[in-house]
């Protein structure tokens, strides 16, 4: 099992235009110098009112307010009110650095500026933040980066834009060409969730707690990923925790942590081969067991769940085989057959399972299941007459090889997909000894959870140039669930439903 790369997206951070209500101070005793009036402020209050009044003229009438303040700063250095309403000047300029930096001057000299100032930042961010939507919503991504920055610039009260900022970076990274510039679209990632992060941490007051959690969740799962595939294991963990906070007992955060838990006690371990005898070594070889240890709890807690589905506890199995816990993998492997009889990738898994546990008895049963329900492998063929050849079977095995040898192609890789009730087998066909385009006749039976055939194709799959392989598929449309299914040539007799 791998760290899932897919990204987790807060479903309400796009496309919105966020109205949300002023935050409210408490009564507090006021700190520094008294806000003022003064020529400077008298006449940017006069362009202030005269440029919501003139659209034509706004952003003439805006610099006219700027450049009237700005000379307050230095007439009347000790008036934060010039500086506030700099602030909201410069915002309207779209000098988003200057707002901020006259913003906080402003609080700094007078401390019962906060709520105003809150304020101010909040509609100075929600106009950056719809026109960055505006250019989300056609598609132009590159175009409403600099309007979520913008945003984030001048009020770091709400986490969308970061957000935002996060999931294109790290779709830059995933298309980059280059290890340069996919290490630089991958830092600026996690930078952004990061800060998402550290707001939900301190409060977001404007957030609902719906959507503390929501974003809360997209952030730290996608973090996480992005630390996974940089191998940065410590820090993947800490964000699946802070994850795991929020939406406890969830699956794939669990599963994935487990996993980036093993890979931390491998990369520690071998780090730790490479140290002579000594504390250090000791330490760090103790992390690795930690780890493993850690990882093999959470997998013991999915096992003993009874509410997962058939590919959650298969994905529990792939954990659990990574760190050689063979018997429990099997359980795991059971329980999603039990679910999906015909699930060709468990029941694989499982037969690889007894033969890793030497579960001879067991390793027989399944493989004789694979090659009646996949006869055309290689793999399976072997399987069987391995089992039993421990089970000193001896003639029943030489029957299996004779059988092996004489397979003139076998089918590999095959997978199951669907759409839109549309399901599809694909897979190779390897040609050891056929004629090249010889033509294979093949059925395939597919099969609902309950073990019953729901429909029925057939295939002709031509055979490549010798010692090559070829892709191929087939499919059937069905109004009922499909979960698995089996093959036969042609002109074999026809199997039974829960053989």
């Amino acid at each position: 099992m791998t760290s899932r790369r897919t990204i987790a997206v807060a479903s309400s951070v796009a496309g919105l235009f966020l109205l949300a209500m002023p935050v409210v101070a408490a009564a507090q005793e006021c700190v520094g110098k008294k806000p003022k009036g003064g020529r400077w402020v008298t006449s940017a209050e006069l362009y202030r009112q005269r440029a919501r009044s003139n659209p034509r003229d706004r952003l003439k009438l805006w610099q006219q307010a700027a450049n009237v303040l700005e000379e307050g700063f230095e007439k009347q250095p000790d008036n934060p009110k010039n500086y506030a309403l700099a602030g909201e000047a410069y915002a309207e300029l779209d000098r988003y650095e200057d707002a901020d930096a006259a913003f906080t001057t402003a609080e700094e000299m007078w401390s019962c500026y906060a709520a105003a100032i809150d304020t101010m930042r909040y509609q100075a961010w929600t106009k950056a933040w719809n026109r960055g939507v505006r250019y989300g919503q056609a598609g132009e991504l590159e175009k409403a980066t600099p309007y979520y920055q913008d945003a984030w610039t001048v009020y770091k009260g709400l986490p969308q834009p970061m957000l935002q900022l996060a999931l294109y970076y790290s779709g830059q990274s995933a298309t980059a060409e280059t290890d340069e510039v996919r290490q630089e679209a991958e830092t600026k990632a996690i930078e952004a969730y990061t800060n998402v992060l550290n707001l939900i941490s301190v409060g977001a007051p404007r957030l609902s707690e719906a959507q503390r959690q929501e974003y809360g969740r997209a952030a730290a799962f996608n973090l996480a990923q992005i630390l996974a595939f940089e191998e940065r294991y410590e820090e993947a963990i800490e964000a699946y925790d802070v994850y795991l906070e929020l939406d406890p007992g969830n699956v794939d955060a669990m599963s994935n942590v487990a996993v980036v838990m093993v890979r931390g006690a491998s990369q520690a371990a071998d780090q730790g081969e490479a140290l002579e005898d000594g504390p250090e070594k000791e330490a760090i070889m103790a992390k690795s067991d930690s780890l493993r240890t850690a990882a093999r709890g959470i997998y013991a807690e999915l096992l003993a769940r009874e509410d997962l589905e058939a590919e959650e506890y298969h994905n529990i199995g792939l954990g659990l085989d990574r760190i050689e816990m063979h018997a429990e993998a099997a359980v795991a492997y059971r329980k999603a057959l039990e679910l999906e009889p015909y699930r060709i990738k468990s029941l694989e898994q499982l037969a690889r399972m007894y033969f890793k546990g030497e579960q001879h008895d067991s390793l027989a049963a399944v493989s004789q299941l694979l090659v009646q329900r996949y006869p055309l492998s290689m793999d399976n063929l072997a399987l069987l007459a391995n089992a039993y050849r421990e089970l000193e079977q001896f003639e029943d095995a030489l029957a299996v090889l004779e059988q092996r040898e004489a397979l003139g192609a076998e089918l590999t890789d095959l997978d199951l997909e669907s759409e839109e009730g549309v399901y599809t087998v694909s897979g190779f066909i390897y040609n050891m000894k056929l004629e090249p385009d010889t033509e294979l006749l093949i059925q395939f039976d597919f099969y609902d959870d309950a073990g019953e055939v729901v429909a029925s194709e057939t295939a002709t799959v031509v055979a490549p140039p010798q010692e090559s392989q070829a892709r191929f598929s087939i499919s059937t449309e069905s109004s009922a669930l499909i979960s698995g299914f089996t093959y036969r040539p042609a002109d074999s007799t026809q199997p039974q439903a829960g053989s």
